[in-house]
């Protein structure tokens, strides 16, 4: 039997997949995960997390098994954190209000990678709904200004590009693709997010393929600049604990220590011998860094 309960919530009419653990009245974990990731990520970190919590593993709209944005959408950054605003009120949870000891109390979020981002960045926008933010090697990426006339280019070309799932020849293609995208992704890593990033598409006569919407890799014209990431951060009520993995894609302490010096509540800690996905890599150690995390900030 599956230690896990599925459903789907609806979000502006786009329907988002939630896998879920845990006591349905214990104190809420929501997780967010990666780019081109799926829910299923967080397999193994998420019972590791402890039996008195429940946690909540969102896909991201056109990921896994939520819906694809209709004739005109697309996939903003900006986008996916309002998701999450819409999701935590279609889960019921941490409305302003609410009473801090019920089910309404504010949400813990761990989100690695893009996940990471959404949940810094909402916790901007919505720090009465946030009681603590885990970062696991991840932060909004940051686009200079002459970047932009490049980018909205190749936005107008990407919308042009056809839709169709980019079919794969069965989960060891799929796996050894992950691989050289990621060279330094371990391969029980790579066939761990395979086995649950692809199906069948039956647009394709039942072909294997990926499950995420090919428009998710377009180029967005809007990205986050540095002055606005500043001018973030202080709106950050909740304690921030960021996971650098040693061979992830994060720069070195110091550095990051500079930029996110704005942050109130603001922990930094390196989790060796990983790579980028350190919380399959090494679940038992993210686990037991997040939850004394929990703990310190009471």
């Amino acid at each position: 039997m599956a230690d896990f309960r599925e459903r789907t919530i609806e979000v502006r009419g786009l329907p988002l997949r939630v896998r879920e653990r845990g006591p349905e009245r214990a104190p809420a974990v929501v997780l967010l995960h990666g780019w081109l990731d799926h829910r299923g990520s967080f397999d193994t970190l998420a019972p590791l997390l402890g039996e008195d919590v429940r946690t909540l593993a969102l896909d991201h709209r056109g990921h896994g098994d939520s819906g694809w944005v209709g004739a005109g959408g697309f996939y903003h950054f900006v986008e996916y954190v309002a998701d999450l605003d819409g999701a935590l009120d279609a889960l019921g949870l941490a409305r302003a209000g609410d009473d801090p000891a019920g089910a309404g109390a504010p949400v813990r979020l761990v989100g690695h990678s893009l996940g990471a981002a959404v949940a810094l960045v909402f916790a901007a926008a919505r720090p009465q709904r946030v009681a603590h933010a885990a970062l696991l090697d991840g932060a909004p990426l940051m686009t200079h200004a002459t970047e932009i006339p490049r980018r909205l280019k190749k936005y107008l070309d990407d919308l042009n590009l056809p839709r169709a799932r980019k079919v794969v020849q069965g989960i060891p293609d799929a796996a050894e693709r992950m691989r050289r995208a990621q060279p330094n992704l371990p391969a029980e890593v790579a066939l761990h997010l395979t086995q649950g990033g692809v199906s069948a598409d039956a647009a394709q006569g039942g072909a294997l393929a990926w499950k995420w919407d090919p428009l998710v890799r377009a180029h967005s014209p809007l990205p986050f600049s540095e002055q606005v990431l500043q001018s973030l951060l202080p709106e950050v009520a909740a304690p921030v604990l960021l996971l650098r993995a040693e061979s992830g894609i994060l720069p070195q302490e110091p550095e990051l220590r500079q930029r996110l010096g704005k942050l109130p509540r603001l922990r930094i800690e390196e989790v060796r011998g990983v790579g980028h996905h350190l919380h399959l890599q090494k679940p038992e150690e993210v686990a037991q860094v997040i939850r004394a995390a929990w703990a310190a900030a009471g």
